[in-house]
């Protein structure tokens, strides 16, 4: 080459940039999975214990580990009740009384 670097320099420029953004990501997706709040959905809210913010009729909202569920019952319930995550059914939580 005329500006006195060879084909063997530029290939190892390339790959020390690709080492180099190789790790960044697995340190990025580490710090990622590491500070990121578990998101439960799913099977793995089944028998969680959420309390009632909100109620009205059969429907209202419940708060599971700070996040706001929509939710329905067919107990009676009112705000400020604990109950149990019966079933999950898309983003909405079916919730009874503790028996």
């Amino acid at each position: 080459m005329e500006n006195g670097y060879s084909l063997y320099d530029a290939l190892i420029v390339v790959a020390i940039g690709g080492l180099v953004a190789t790790l960044f990501m697995v340190i990025w997706g580490v710090a990622q999975r590491r500070w990121k709040t578990p998101f439960r959905v799913g099977d793995e809210m089944r028998h969680a214990r959420v309390e009632v913010v909100e109620w009205a009729g059969g429907e209202g909202m419940v708060s599971a580990d700070g996040e706001l569920w929509r939710a329905t019952s067919p107990d009676p319930i009112k705000p400020g009740d604990t109950v149990e995550v019966a079933r999950v059914d898309g983003l909405t939580l079916e919730v009874r009384r503790k028996h």
